[in-house]
């Protein structure tokens, strides 16, 4: 509305140029802001299948070796891993 407002402002030889750049450039936000909305939609889904693999004890978090960053793994590996790491070092119970 406000934009077609300050069309009508402009000399009546002007404004049809004029309307047709701020309507390409009203399609080029719209179209930005639906890709935006694919990306977040897509961001939302990956979320929730991480939490829902993290809430079944599929997978865990766990510290990085380097950095202060996690990691996920899947818990099963994670503690293959480990155990082989503890029978490779010659680990023993106390």
């Amino acid at each position: 509305m406000e934009t077609e407002q300050a069309i009508r402002m402009l000399d009546s030889k002007m404004q049809a140029p004029f309307r047709i750049l701020a309507t390409n450039k009203l399609k080029q936000i719209s179209a930005s802001d639906s890709h935006r909305n694919v990306m977040a939609k897509r961001q939302t889904y990956i979320l929730k299948k991480v939490n829902s693999k993290l809430e079944k004890g599929i997978t865990m978090l766990a510290k990085a070796d380097k950095g202060k960053t996690c990691v996920i793994t899947y818990t099963d590996e994670y503690n293959k891993k480990v155990h082989k790491f503890l029978s490779e070092n010659n680990f023993q119970k106390i």
